[in-house]
């Protein structure tokens, strides 16, 4: 485990009462206005496609068959992610235990419709709020989340990338991109001295602590053990989604190879997170469309599985992270998450 720093921004634990007049209340009236209008996008995706190839579609996929695998791999990689969450939380030493930590992550997910997924930061809200984990250190970790998984997509996307050419341009921007903010992150000589010159400004004095502060946990967890245990997870995690999204092709008889699945996958992603839309609402899809016509699919029978597919993944997720939200609510109101712990701590002070 990493050692903490002098002057470790973990501070005293407090136990806050939950009121969903928090900050991030905002953030869930947007998420939830993203989901209705991306209600709306499917609708006019379904009616430009044709109720009647629709229904063709729907005939020959097999709900029984093929829905149970598609669940159980989108909530496996979710799972799994949550898992790497909590092994940057243990790798950091906060002091929060399993159940908070990944209740936190879970929970997050409920506002991942949101542009840039800005909405997760909601974990790191929940854990200072009732833990004391600064703001800044949480922020590093999803800044590491989103380095590990964009970098797990680019590999996942590799393997057919040769079947679909046009993609190579927007593989190389996201390589690059990946390539560049990791040097930045790791090289302390360069982002400290920046903050530090940022620091001496008094206006941005405190913006610049809080950003080296960012770094710094980022740094830390760009070493080689935790990087590569975590981008370990990260690629099976992602690899689940993509598995779903073939097992969703073939339940539509979408005779697609594997690589080039993967490859549509990985690449539709990628535009996504570029677009930083909320939850890649319109990118994706389109993205996903434009490559299974590319593939030979024809435009009509395409819209269907992309449909299910974004609904069996971000939708699913993010209704799954709204129940979530309220068990953690009932938890903290109630005491049932980690307060044995924290009383624990303060009679030992």
């Amino acid at each position: 485990m990493a050692e903490l720093p002098a002057g470790s921004p973990i501070e005293t634990p407090r136990v806050y009462s939950a009121s969903l007049s928090d900050p991030w209340r905002p953030w869930i009236a947007r998420a939830v206005a993203v989901m209705i209008a991306a209600m709306l996008f499917y609708l006019a995706l379904t009616i430009w496609s044709g109720l009647d190839r629709l229904v063709i579609a729907l005939s020959r996929f097999s709900i029984a068959s093929h829905l149970p695998p598609i669940i159980g791999l989108v909530l496996l990689g979710w799972f799994l992610r949550a898992l790497r969450w909590h092994y940057y939380v243990r790798y950091l030493r906060w002091p929060v235990p399993i159940r908070a930590s990944l209740l936190a992550f879970l929970a997050s997910f409920a506002l991942t419709a949101t542009p840039g997924k800005a909405g997760e930061l909601v974990k790191a809200g929940l854990l200072r709020a009732r833990f004391g984990v600064a703001i800044a250190e949480a922020a590093g970790v999803l800044l590491v989340e989103r380095l590990g998984d964009l970098l797990a997509v680019l590999v996942l996307a590799m393997g057919g990338l040769s079947l679909l050419t046009s993609a190579w341009l927007t593989f190389l921007i996201c390589l690059i991109a990946v390539g560049g903010i990791t040097v930045f992150v790791t090289s302390e000589r360069i982002h400290r001295s920046l903050f530090i010159r940022l620091g001496n400004i008094p206006r941005l004095n405190n913006v610049a602590g809080k950003f080296l502060r960012l770094f710094e946990t980022g740094r830390s967890l760009l070493q080689p053990r935790p990087f590569i245990v975590s981008l370990s997870i990260g690629m099976v995690a992602w690899a689940c989604e993509a598995l779903a999204l073939y097992v969703i092709f073939q339940g539509f008889r979408l005779q697609l190879p594997l690589l080039t699945t993967f490859s549509i996958y990985g690449v539709s992603t990628l535009i996504g997170a570029l677009s930083a839309l909320p939850g890649g609402v319109g990118g994706v899809e389109t993205t996903m469309l434009l490559l299974l016509t590319v593939s030979g699919v024809e435009s009509g029978a395409a819209v269907p599985p992309v449909v299910l597919f974004r609904f069996s993944t971000l939708w699913l997720v993010s209704l799954l992270g709204f129940v979530f939200m309220g068990v953690w609510w009932l938890a903290v109101e109630h005491n049932w998450v980690g307060l044995r712990e924290l009383l624990g701590r303060e009679r030992n002070r």
